[in-house]
């Protein structure tokens, strides 16, 4: 064998530790292969939908593996699931979260600090639980439309309807078939408007592990999708968790345009574009991020964007595009409140409301330094709103002249 075909085999066998992907090995035939060149006959019992390769054998195995092909025929992209007990055999998230609060890196999202511990135990708000399910739906919708200079741009998740929604039609409607199948069963739905840290149970269920930006990442998915799932009262057989694969890869904590991580995977959203687009309404953006914003109009994708994993990223399944993603700020300035509310109806956007997605826009216009917006801030500049005025006077000293 000659030593370039070697070093190919190499590359193509090692696991690359420094954060970047290897290339994926090619799929494996599932099943043993007979004499004959064929797999024996499986039995009757369920295989793992995403495995398949033993039989299962207890009746906590056959349960996990109804329910997660049940949410798979819904529309999720990865299933796992989880023991409820976390809190018993680790040390519970909660601690982090309390520290994470006493700091102020929540900003002013007081509703984090709300019973803190209860957040990482799903019995806190359901006693009876014994297993949770949690789901992982892809929002990545590709775009091949050009970049238009000048334009603010929206996060990925932004784009479809409102995922809370979605998810928890999806969700309920997974309750219900629990209900149907194991009569007598309590199962409760959950999506991230619930008291739980679902991210600590996707990680204990197998979805993926604990990226340095903060996110769930996925070797299989990236981190471009989101989460919900249910507390059953049920004994599930759960998944085994995975490994981290960041190695020393640092490309999210690097991308990050205002700085916003203390150190790997602790974020300090007081700095954090998405925290000001889409949590911060009411308050000016403070001027020492405001260059650092850039043209993200609503939330912020940098850390995702420079993830390797997420060149594996699927396309969504049950998430359509409601919104491009980019709009013009020039047609935001320009909405009344009433057109706003008809606008945006159903989409993440409606949710920051009027005034804070204009003064995104204000942001947008002085970051472009285009003149062409000189008219609408001009007009801003002399608005009743303090918080808009302020916005568009520092915008209109950052145009070319």
């Amino acid at each position: 064998m000659d030593s370039r075909r070697r070093d190919r085999i190499r590359s193509y066998r090692r696991e690359d530790f420094s954060g970047v992907p290897a290339r994926p090995r090619p799929p494996r035939t599932q099943g043993r292969r007979t004499g004959h060149g064929r797999s024996p006959r499986r039995g009757k019992n369920l295989q793992h939908p995403e495995d398949g390769s033993r039989r299962l054998t207890t009746e906590a195995e056959r349960d996990a593996a109804a329910l997660r092909e049940r949410l798979l025929a819904l529309g999720a992209d990865h299933v796992g699931i989880a023991p409820a007990s976390l809190a018993d055999d680790r040390p519970p998230d909660g601690a982090a979260l309390e520290r994470w609060l006493k700091k102020g890196m929540h900003g002013a999202m007081g509703y984090m600090e709300r019973d803190p511990q209860a957040r990482a135990d799903v019995r806190a708000w359901f006693p009876e639980a014994r297993s949770v399910a949690v789901a992982a739906f892809s929002y990545r919708i590709p775009d091949d439309a050009p970049e238009l200079p000048g334009t603010g741009r929206l996060a990925a998740y932004a784009r479809p309807p409102d995922y809370h929604d979605t998810l928890k039609e999806i969700m309920r409607d997974a309750a219900r078939w629990c209900s149907e199948r194991w009569p007598g069963t309590a199962a409760k739905p959950f999506v991230d408007t619930s008291p739980l840290l679902e991210r600590l149970y996707a990680r204990a269920a197998g979805l993926g592990w604990v990226g340095k930006n903060t996110m769930l990442l996925s070797r299989k998915a990236g981190s471009y999708f989101l989460l919900a799932g249910m507390a059953l009262d049920r004994e599930l057989a759960p998944d085994t968790p995975v490994s981290d694969h960041c190695g020393s890869c640092r490309r999210c904590l690097d991308a990050c345009p205002t700085d916003a991580f203390a150190e790997a995977r602790v974020l300090d959203a007081s700095r954090c574009v998405a925290y000001f687009t889409v949590e911060h309404r009411k308050k000016p953006i403070p001027e020492a991020f405001r260059e650092g914003h850039g043209d993200w109009l609503f939330g912020c994708d940098a850390c995702q964007e420079a993830c390797p994993w997420n060149r594996f990223a699927k396309e969504a399944r049950v998430f359509e595009a409601r919104l491009p993603p980019r709009l013009d700020p020039e047609e935001i300035v320009a909405m009344t409140p009433e057109e706003f509310h008809l606008r945006f109806k159903g989409t993440p956007l409606r949710r920051t409301g009027w005034a804070a997605l204009v003064r995104n826009a204000l942001l947008v216009m002085g970051n472009s330094k285009d003149p062409a917006h000189r008219n609408s801030l001009e007009r801003y500049a002399r608005h009743d709103d303090a918080v808009l005025a302020e916005q568009a006077r520092w915008s209109l000293a950052q145009l070319i002249r």
